[in-house]
């Protein structure tokens, strides 16, 4: 649950949801939702809503930028050769057509093959390499456990998963107020590590104090 959205909620209107308005949300977080029963649904709605507009509005990525998580990762991964590969939170689906076998789920971007929460995306199929660049990064801790277990249950035995994510630092656009960024921090790394029955092989500090790190499924 978003702290920041749940905080602002409670102290505005002290558990009383009629003072929750469509022109408070309106005025106050900038996005609309429907009329919800508990503070915690509003707070879910809102959330989500301020995530939608930011990333399919306003975000925008340069992966020139990036030193070990953009477009070095093309090489790297293709030479592992892949029968599939999942982007997760692909964005405008940038690897798609320079990764082979790739399909990218975002669930804001119409780039994106499917428009797909990274826990609603639904499948058989298991993926040789998973790259979540960016994408698990917002939201509580147990949030980003689950969508990493998310993640590793469609892994292929033997498969890789990149990661770049954010040490907690708020993006500078005014749209991105509202948006609780995680922060990830090296040994909440080894934890999820030891948690899901992963191999740590790299961890290095990226481009604007981001971290990489890559693991691998455990034989």
């Amino acid at each position: 649950m978003n702290k920041k959205i749940f905080a602002q909620l409670l102290a505005y209107s002290q558990i009383d949801l009629d003072k929750i308005t469509q022109p408070y949300i309106q005025e106050t977080f900038g996005v609309t939702v429907k009329r919800c029963e508990t503070l915690e649904d509003y707070t879910q709605f809102i959330d989500d809503a301020c995530l939608h507009k930011y990333f399919s509005k306003y975000w925008q990525n340069d992966m020139k930028k990036w030193k070990y998580s953009g477009l070095a990762l093309v090489d790297e991964v293709n030479n592992l050769s892949p029968r599939a590969v999942l982007d997760v939170g692909c964005g405008y689906n940038e690897f798609k057509g320079k990764i082979d076998n790739l399909i990218g789920i975002d669930p804001y971007n119409d780039r994106a093959d499917l428009k797909v929460k990274t826990i609603e995306y639904k499948t058989d199929q298991k993926f040789d390499v998973i790259l979540c660049l960016g994408s698990v990064n917002f939201g509580s801790r147990d949030k980003i456990i689950a969508e990493v277990g998310r993640c590793v249950n469609l892994l292929a035995d033997g498969g890789t998963m990149f990661f770049r994510v954010n040490p907690g630092i708020q993006h500078d656009r005014p749209e991105a107020r509202w948006i609780e960024f995680f922060s990830w921090n090296v040994p909440f790394i080894i934890e999820l590590a030891d948690m899901f029955n992963l191999q740590v092989l790299d961890i290095r500090d990226d481009t604007n104090q981001r971290k990489y790190f890559v693991y691998r499924w455990k034989n």
